[in-house]
């Protein structure tokens, strides 16, 4: 049998056995890897991009509460009384929360500072401020997971980020009375 000329019923193809036609592919799959390559660039790109970018947002939230819980704590144990200590501690909240691109009057924002007196710090500890005092400052703020391209995050699901930061006003700090 002379295989050069294929077997028999097998079609003669121009060029001998198994050599395509000199227009390439089938004509009707032209174009199909280009389609492919498509469908599955878009199903595997496009949520790996999105979570990207949640996940962007989630880090952050991280290091904007992580930094405004900081320095909240810090500048409330400086401050002469327990009004003037809480206005600086929201400040600060404001100005670092703003230096990540975050408004502290964002619903999604929480600022809550508690303090109280330990046992045994003094009589100069009154109310929850004072030498000895012990100060909690906790900052939350909630990431949105739910967005769409150009119009921004719709309601839905979110991640909540929080930092919490103890701190104790000095025992033996006079507080300018």
């Amino acid at each position: 049998m002379n295989h050069a000329a294929g077997y028999a019923g097998e079609p003669e193809w121009p060029g001998g056995p198994g050599v395509l036609g000199a227009g390439g592919p089938v004509a009707g799959e032209r174009g199909a890897a280009v389609v492919e390559l498509l469908v599955v660039f878009l199903t595997l790109l496009v949520p790996l991009v999105y979570v990207m970018l949640v996940m962007a947002d989630v880090q952050r939230a991280l290091l904007a509460t992580s930094s405004a819980a900081r320095e909240a704590g810090r500048v409330y144990v400086t401050g002469s009384d327990r009004l003037d200590a809480e206005r600086r501690a929201a400040q600060a909240y404001r100005e670092v929360l703003g230096t990540y691109g975050m408004r502290a009057g964002d619903p999604k924002a929480a600022l809550r500072v508690g303090g109280g007196c330990r046992d045994g710090v003094g009589s100069g500890c009154v109310g929850g401020f004072g030498p000895g005092a012990e100060v909690q400052v906790v900052v939350t703020y909630r990431v949105p997971v739910g967005r769409l391209p150009f119009l921004g995050e719709v309601a839905g699901p979110g991640v909540t980020i929080g930092a919490t930061h103890h701190t104790r006003v000095d025992r033996y700090r006079g507080l300018g009375r």
